[in-house]
């Protein structure tokens, strides 16, 4: 088994965007990864490539990365922010870090709730 666990839920922005919400998870019990957890790591199936993608989850950089990279055939790419949302505890803002969709711009950040499927508490 894997220590990173990856999860795909289709999703809106708070404006109606649709986007598919790409929730990371530590799975070992010290919430350590090493690098050589990206061996074999692979996004989850079903993912729409003609939407964005919003990365989520408590991860070290290098990680955030590796996703960004592996997602780069997706029509944009937002990593999300908790600090850049509302007053709701599930909101935040993904800030797009790439794009090929004249929807969105590099710097934009999109308003998002992390949907019930990938939230907890």
């Amino acid at each position: 088994m894997s220590a990173i666990e990856l999860a795909i839920a289709s999703h809106k922005t708070t404006t109606g965007l649709p986007y598919q919400h790409l929730h990371l998870r530590i799975t070992d019990p010290s919430g350590l990864i090493r690098a050589a957890d990206l061996k074999g790591l692979a996004l989850p199936q079903g993912i729409v490539w003609s939407q964005g993608i919003v990365i989520e989850g408590k991860a070290p950089i290098w990680l955030y990365g590796y996703l960004v990279h592996a997602c780069h055939t997706a029509a944009w790419v937002a990593c999300f922010d908790p600090r850049l949302g509302n007053d709701s505890p599930r909101s935040g803002g993904a800030v797009v870090v790439e794009t090929h969709s004249p929807q969105v711009e590099i710097g934009q950040i999109l308003v998002v709730e992390i949907p019930d499927e990938v939230y907890s508490a």
